[in-house]
């Protein structure tokens, strides 16, 4: 086994519990979160959403959902 596979195998696991990513009939079939993260399943996602809204104590919002008085 040569060191690209294994980066090739470190890409394909879920960003959040590190399982392999799902293959539904020989592609690859991921949750993708807004920032380009792959996650094994929406649990997972989910998971990892809380745990950056926790560590940074507010959710992100975009220009359109900003308003003037917050």
């Amino acid at each position: 086994m040569n060191a690209y596979a294994g980066e090739t195998d470190a890409a394909a696991r879920c960003a959040f519990c590190g399982k392999l990513l799902p293959v539904v009939n020989g592609e690859l079939q991921p949750w993708r979160a807004h920032n380009g993260q792959f996650f094994c399943n929406e649990f997972c996602f989910d998971d990892a959403e809380e745990v950056r809204f926790r560590t940074r104590g507010k959710a992100e919002r975009k220009v359109h959902e900003q308003d003037f008085f917050f």
